[in-house]
Protein backbone atom coordinates (compact mmCIF):
# COMPACT_ATOMS: atom_id res chain seq x y z
CA UNK A 1 0.00 0.00 0.00
CA UNK A 2 1.64 3.24 -1.14
CA UNK A 3 0.63 6.37 0.62
CA UNK A 4 2.18 9.67 -0.15
CA UNK A 5 3.32 11.76 2.77
CA UNK A 6 2.21 15.38 2.56
CA UNK A 7 5.02 17.88 2.26
CA UNK A 8 5.90 19.64 5.48
CA UNK A 9 5.89 23.39 5.67
CA UNK A 10 9.29 24.89 5.13
CA UNK A 11 12.03 24.80 2.51
CA UNK A 12 11.76 22.17 -0.15
CA UNK A 13 14.42 19.49 0.23
CA UNK A 14 15.57 19.54 -3.41
CA UNK A 15 16.68 23.18 -3.31
CA UNK A 16 20.27 23.68 -2.16
CA UNK A 17 20.56 25.74 0.99
CA UNK A 18 23.46 28.15 1.16
CA UNK A 19 26.20 27.07 3.56
CA UNK A 20 26.62 29.29 6.58
CA UNK A 21 30.00 31.00 6.72
CA UNK A 22 32.26 29.52 9.42
CA UNK A 23 32.22 31.36 12.70
CA UNK A 24 35.42 33.41 13.20
CA UNK A 25 35.83 31.82 16.63
CA UNK A 26 36.52 28.48 14.94
CA UNK A 27 39.65 29.96 13.36
CA UNK A 28 41.03 31.14 16.73
CA UNK A 29 43.96 28.90 17.74
CA UNK A 30 43.30 29.56 21.45
CA UNK A 31 39.72 28.35 21.10
CA UNK A 32 40.81 25.19 19.29
CA UNK A 33 43.46 24.59 21.98
CA UNK A 34 40.85 25.07 24.71
CA UNK A 35 38.48 22.59 23.07
CA UNK A 36 41.27 20.04 22.63
CA UNK A 37 42.54 20.37 26.21
CA UNK A 38 39.06 20.29 27.71
CA UNK A 39 38.03 17.29 25.64
CA UNK A 40 41.23 15.38 26.48
CA UNK A 41 40.77 16.11 30.19
CA UNK A 42 37.12 15.07 30.17
CA UNK A 43 37.88 11.82 28.34
CA UNK A 44 40.73 11.09 30.78
CA UNK A 45 38.38 11.48 33.73
CA UNK A 46 35.81 9.33 31.93
CA UNK A 47 38.41 6.59 31.40
CA UNK A 48 39.41 6.72 35.08
CA UNK A 49 35.79 6.42 36.17
CA UNK A 50 35.15 3.52 33.79
CA UNK A 51 38.23 1.66 35.06
CA UNK A 52 37.12 2.16 38.67
CA UNK A 53 33.56 1.14 37.90
CA UNK A 54 34.50 -2.00 35.98
CA UNK A 55 37.09 -2.93 38.61
CA UNK A 56 34.33 -2.74 41.21
CA UNK A 57 31.91 -4.77 39.09
CA UNK A 58 34.57 -7.37 38.27
CA UNK A 59 35.49 -7.66 41.94
CA UNK A 60 31.81 -8.30 42.68
CA UNK A 61 31.70 -10.95 39.97
CA UNK A 62 34.98 -12.75 40.63
CA UNK A 63 35.73 -12.07 44.29
CA UNK A 64 32.43 -11.90 46.15
CA UNK A 65 33.91 -13.82 49.10
CA UNK A 66 36.48 -11.09 49.71
CA UNK A 67 33.87 -8.33 49.54
CA UNK A 68 31.68 -10.36 51.91
CA UNK A 69 34.36 -10.75 54.58
CA UNK A 70 33.83 -8.69 57.71
CA UNK A 71 36.30 -5.87 58.27
CA UNK A 72 36.37 -6.74 61.97
CA UNK A 73 35.64 -10.39 62.77
CA UNK A 74 32.26 -10.76 64.45
CA UNK A 75 30.95 -7.42 63.15
CA UNK A 76 28.42 -7.02 60.32
CA UNK A 77 30.33 -4.47 58.22
CA UNK A 78 32.02 -6.17 55.25
CA UNK A 79 34.68 -4.93 52.82
CA UNK A 80 31.98 -4.46 50.19
CA UNK A 81 30.49 -1.49 52.06
CA UNK A 82 33.61 0.73 51.99
CA UNK A 83 34.34 -0.45 48.43
CA UNK A 84 30.86 0.62 47.30
CA UNK A 85 31.06 3.85 49.26
CA UNK A 86 34.47 4.43 47.68
CA UNK A 87 32.77 4.49 44.30
CA UNK A 88 30.65 7.43 45.44
CA UNK A 89 33.72 9.18 46.84
CA UNK A 90 35.68 8.61 43.62
CA UNK A 91 32.81 9.95 41.51
CA UNK A 92 32.49 13.02 43.71
CA UNK A 93 36.27 13.59 43.62
CA UNK A 94 36.43 13.36 39.83
CA UNK A 95 33.51 15.75 39.43
CA UNK A 96 35.11 18.16 41.92
CA UNK A 97 38.39 17.97 39.99
CA UNK A 98 36.61 18.74 36.72
CA UNK A 99 34.71 21.68 38.26
CA UNK A 100 37.89 23.06 39.83
CA UNK A 101 39.77 22.87 36.54
CA UNK A 102 36.86 24.35 34.58
CA UNK A 103 36.53 27.25 37.01
CA UNK A 104 40.23 27.95 37.38
CA UNK A 105 41.68 27.31 33.93
CA UNK A 106 38.98 26.99 31.30
CA UNK A 107 36.82 29.92 32.40
CA UNK A 108 39.82 32.29 32.37
CA UNK A 109 40.72 31.22 28.85
CA UNK A 110 37.10 31.49 27.69
CA UNK A 111 36.93 35.02 29.10
CA UNK A 112 40.18 35.93 27.35
CA UNK A 113 38.91 34.58 24.04
CA UNK A 114 35.55 36.31 24.48
CA UNK A 115 37.18 39.65 25.24
CA UNK A 116 39.55 39.26 22.29
CA UNK A 117 42.65 39.74 24.42
CA UNK A 118 46.05 38.29 23.69
CA UNK A 119 45.61 37.83 19.94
Amino acid sequence: MNRSIPAAAGPTPDLPTPAAPPHPLLRDARFRQLVTRRRRFAWSLTAIMLVLYFAFILSLAFSPAWLGQPIVPGRPTTWGIPAGFGMFVATFALVALYVWRANSMHDALVASIRDGGGQ
